[in-house]
């Protein structure tokens, strides 16, 4: 049977090869396409996990009704307002922070978290002046959470347990204060004076919203700075399964009032980029499938309309519909086979070269911008391109293929003749 569906095929070379020619050119896309796709992807998602915790725990804004004042003035009585409240509480702390750490100590899911304090300073070099965003982070448990290590280009996040007032910069910071590593530039707080920190690293994510606001110091630095002694404004949290962030956050919501936010969440918009992408892709494949599908058909179906004669002999000779049906569906499967095979090998070697592109500045020290073209090597792009290949050979040849059992041995003949 494989014989003579393999004879049939080469009966036809130019069609045969052109077909292929589509299923390897087709399938390869898809492996390519997939290969960019997932790679960029998964860098990305890399970079929302790691560098800023999977579950933020904060205090929560709420906003103020009248709502907010029921059963606080004139408790059990109607109160109607002249004008109503409006505006919102800011916390800038936590009010229950051992609590928190006692439940994630005891959490079985969290692998570790970090203590954080972020205050709105000031900071002063000569004249020069520069709003920014002073982080108090632990630096020996940090590196358990994140992976801020990755974004210091100069200097070490363990530098900042040396001593006290010490400080990494985002190098946005730096020029607009025209500072480098060394050099004493001051805090600035209203109702306080200046007070001097060394810079000791630089911080460069690639990210200007980060880098031109952010200057990192350790926690009891920045408490003792700001006068928060004790102060905890947010807590970052990195769980075993980042795919359960979001089912763990809002499990964690039950125990408090404060906010507690998973990644995925702070990140919706960017996530909405991704099954944008994953759309593209899949419309991809439905019109490779689509190519596969079309050239299979075009083809067997050309050898029926052609080889009637044959078809009549097999039937003849004992051939039965379901033996007719099996003759045709292995040429398609052999095609689509061999077409995804080759597919693959193409994809691969289209991978490995797209694979070193340079696409940013080789001068980057920051480990974490991407510097070459990320592609993704999941087997899984692999199998399914392969499948999708097959799959829709085997369809594609399966409509011919039942036409052809249905011809009939004299009506052939006679038509022949």
């Amino acid at each position: 049977m494989l014989f003579l569906a393999i004879r049939q095929i080469f009966s036809r070379p130019q069609q045969s090869i052109l077909t292929l020619i589509g299923i390897v050119l087709g399938t390869a896309g898809y492996i390519v396409f997939s290969g960019i796709m997932l790679g960029f992807q998964a860098v990305i998602t890399d970079q929302l996990v790691n560098s800023d915790g999977q579950i933020k725990i904060s205090p929560k804004d709420e906003l103020i009704t009248e709502r907010t004042f029921d059963d606080v003035f004139f408790q059990g009585k109607e109160v109607r307002w002249l004008s109503p409240p409006s505006g919102r509480t800011d916390n800038s702390r936590l009010t229950n922070v051992l609590g928190w750490m006692d439940k994630l100590s005891n959490d079985h899911r969290v692998i570790s978290y970090a203590p954080q304090l972020t205050k709105e300073v000031i900071f002063v070099n000569g004249k020069s002046t520069a709003p920014a965003r002073f982080v108090g982070v632990d630096p020996n448990i940090q590196p358990k959470v994140t992976n801020l290590s990755d974004y210091i280009v100069e200097g070490k996040l363990a530098d900042l347990s040396r001593g006290t007032s010490l400080a990494i910069a985002g190098e946005g910071v730096l020029n607009k204060l025209g500072a480098k590593v060394d050099d004493t530039i001051f805090v600035y707080i209203p109702g306080t004076d200046l007070i001097p920190i060394k810079i000791v690293g630089i911080l460069s994510t690639g990210n200007r919203m980060i880098d031109e606001v952010t200057v990192y110091s350790s926690l009891s630095s920045v408490q003792s700075i700001t006068k928060s002694s004790g102060e905890i404004s947010q807590i970052i949290v990195k769980i075993k399964d980042i795919r359960m962030a979001k089912e763990i956050a809002e499990d964690w919501r039950y125990f408090s009032k404060d906010k507690v936010e998973s990644w995925d969440e702070v990140n919706a918009s960017i996530l909405q980029v991704f099954r944008t992408q994953d759309i593209v892709r899949n419309s991809t494949t439905f019109t490779i499938i689509l190519v596969v599908a079309f050239g299979i058909y075009n083809i067997l179906n050309m050898v029926v309309n052609q080889k009637k004669k044959e078809v009549a002999i097999l039937r003849s000779i004992g051939f039965d519909e379901k033996d007719t049906i099996q003759l045709f569906i292995f040429q398609g499967l052999f095609l689509g086979t061999l077409g995804a095979i080759l597919g693959i090998f193409v994809g691969i070697l289209g991978c490995y070269y797209i694979d070193g592109i340079p696409i940013g500045d080789p001068k980057q020290n920051s480990k974490a911008l991407m510097k070459t073209m990320m592609i993704s090597w999941d087997v899984m792009i692999y199998v399914k391109g392969f499948s999708i290949a097959v799959l829709s050979a085997s369809i594609a040849s399966y409509i011919p293929a039942r036409m052809a059992s249905r011809l009939s041995p004299v009506d052939i003949i006679r038509g022949a003749t």
